[in-house]
């Protein structure tokens, strides 16, 4: 017998779900596969023409997809079941949003701002409010009615499964991989110099690249840089990312310009394209990600590859992936940051030394490996289910 995969991904639009969407499907191996028949992506024509052109792919898209959110949310809700009728035999929710009858299905944990709600008091934007809580509802409502659940991380699975009643018995981790690009760099000892090599010409280059958000706290990054200027290191800091909330976004670049109106030590950048970023890395000399809620922090893992020193958060699932390989710090507090941040200025010798202990580390994630999990997850059920 052979299965039909349908994959949900029409709430897919960027960032990382098209990145896990584009990953998976560059990396099914028909032949470790044989009794998956093919691969059904339901998804707005702008995802869809992301996809590589695969001979197992079958990309299906509709009007409604291609007309915004509300339009969207509609096909979702209402019309959706009669598209999966007869054309699958399993369905992946890759945002775990799916709250249709159709069965067997398989939600994703993808957000953890769901679940950590104490970010919601700081957010005086009503909208935003009642969408994530939008979005909470129809997962709870996805997890419910799911044949199983598939987790990226052991903390996301620890924290949902104590914030909702009812989850399918089956369940597996399985994390992102991580592109090639990331992993080429050579370490050299040499590249580790002392903090008295720099000085204010030539100083110390901090990177911090996020989105930028309440709980990525970037705010507190520049104020524990600027401090760390007033007493005497060479340091700048260069924030990397797209305000995803203005209102925060606002007050990140009213920090700068109150910490350096003339620019001197603090740098925003808005985007860098993705595949530029393995050599972006390059050209600083320390990693800062300081993010307070993550599922599976992507850009701290591509961090590691860089062969640079790490100061990162010690929230959430951080230390499960970096493990020992950085230097931590409460991300609310700006005094841990500039705690941590000194250890690692005069750290050189253990910096080489954690380097090289994250490049080991990295080869733990592969998207082969995740492509390979994912549809074994699928294929098991629709077995048991037979």
């Amino acid at each position: 017998m052979k299965y039909r995969i349908g994959i949900d991904a029409l709430s897919i639009v960027n960032y990382g779900g098209l990145t896990h969407l584009m990953e998976i499907i560059n990396h099914f191996q028909k032949e470790k596969h044989p009794l998956i028949e093919n691969i059904t992506v339901f998804s707005s024509d702008e995802t869809l023409n992301k996809l590589p052109k695969k001979s197992f792919l079958i990309k299906k898209s509709y009007s409604l997809l291609n007309k915004g959110k509300f339009s969207r949310i509609i096909f979702q809700t209402f019309f959706f079941d009669k598209k999966l009728e007869k054309s699958i035999d399993i369905l992946l929710s890759l945002a775990g949003d799916y709250t249709g009858k159709f069965k067997p299905c398989v939600g994703i944990s993808q957000n953890m701002l769901l679940y950590e709600t104490n970010f919601f008091h700081p957010i005086i934007d009503i909208v935003e409010k009642l969408r994530f809580y939008f979005n909470f509802k129809r997962q709870q409502i996805c997890f419910k009615n799911s044949e199983g659940v598939i987790f990226l991380s052991k903390y996301s699975e620890k924290k949902i499964k104590s914030c909702l009643s009812i989850l399918p018995k089956k369940k597996q981790i399985i994390n992102h991989g991580i592109s090639k690009m990331f992993v080429n760099r050579q370490i050299n000892k040499h590249d580790f110099k002392n903090i008295n090599t720099y000085n204010l010409k030539k100083p110390f280059k901090l990177v911090y690249v996020s989105s930028v958000h309440i709980y990525k706290n970037q705010c507190n990054v520049i104020k524990a840089v600027s401090k760390l200027r007033r007493l005497g290191y060479p340091i700048t800091i260069s924030i990397v990312g797209k305000i995803i909330y203005r209102p925060y976004g606002k007050k990140m670049l009213d920090e700068i310009e109150k910490q350096d109106s003339e620019r001197e030590f603090i740098e925003y950048i808005s985007n860098i394209p993705y595949k530029e970023m393995p050599h972006k890395y390059l050209q600083y000399d320390g990693v800062v990600f300081a993010s307070s809620c993550e599922n599976m922090p992507n850009i701290l893992i591509e961090a590691m590859g860089s062969g640079k020193p790490i100061v990162c958060s010690n929230k959430g699932p951080m230390p499960e992936f970096l493990k020992d390989g950085g230097y931590y710090f409460d991300p609310n507090s700006v005094e841990s940051i500039i705690t941590s941040i000194k250890e690692m200025l005069k750290s050189n010798p253990k910096n080489f030394i954690l380097a090289k202990q994250n490049h080991i580390e990295l080869k733990k994630f592969s998207w082969e490996e995740t492509s390979l999990k994912t549809f074994n997850f699928l294929t098991n059920i629709l077995k048991k289910n037979v």
